[in-house]
């Protein structure tokens, strides 16, 4: 089972390597999908083994959750703004792609080198998943800084989001239920508010670009 829970590790952080290198914003929201799902088979694994070990059904349940609000619910809210909306493709960054690649490149560098140099009781396996996953949580909120339309934003920090709901799955297996569902509540509303948002923007300002913003300046 670790091993299969590291290779999804990896595979989550890969995919927040495919959100940087993409400019449509309708492939921002698949990827944010795929790292959803993978995320799911990792709480969903680490449930049917503490249902088989322990008996306890929390962890099961919330991947569960997850897939319904993670998988198919949130990205389907993101589409119906992309929708809405009319740019299409991300043209204008505050920092162009290949850069972008090479500071989320850098940023798992040093992650990793942060980590390891640490002495303490942590396994291999945990600082493995710790760096997977904390490189995720510092990619999302650099694509949110990197992007200038509102739906790459919501999007980044969705991601910073999986990427701290994989740090507690894969390093802690998992936190209290109801802590748990606390978070995925506000992020289900932070959500919605932000979707609500991007409409306004775009109605206001014929565009989704958060540089329009200033003009509303005094």
């Amino acid at each position: 089972m670790q091993t299969f829970l590291d290779l999804l590790s990896v595979l989550i952080l890969i995919s927040a390597f495919i959100l940087t290198a993409t400019k449509r914003i309708n492939s921002y929201i698949k990827a944010f999908q795929l790292q959803s799902f993978l995320l799911f088979l990792a709480t969903f694994t680490l449930g049917i083994y503490n249902f088989t070990t322990k008996g306890f059904l929390d962890i099961f349940i919330l991947s569960i959750i997850i897939f319904v609000l993670k998988v198919i619910y949130i990205p389907r809210l993101l589409h119906n703004t992309y929708n809405r909306v009319a740019y299409k493709v991300e043209k204008d960054f505050f920092i162009n792609i290949p850069s972008s690649i090479l500071i989320c490149a850098a940023l798992v560098i040093l992650t990793y080198y942060s980590l390891y140099s640490l002495d303490g009781a942590l396994n291999i396996h945990i600082k493995f998943n710790l760096v997977n996953s904390l490189s995720v949580v510092l990619i999302g909120l650099f694509f949110m800084i990197s992007r200038k339309k509102a739906i790459g934003q919501i999007v980044g920090f969705l991601v910073l989001e999986n990427g701290m709901f994989t740090t507690a799955m894969l390093s802690a297996q998992g936190m209290p239920i109801i802590v748990d569902l606390g978070i995925l509540v506000d992020l289900l509303t932070a959500v919605m508010i932000m979707g609500m948002l991007v409409f306004k923007i775009n109605e206001s300002f014929d565009s989704i670009n958060i540089e329009r913003l200033r003009n509303l300046r005094g």
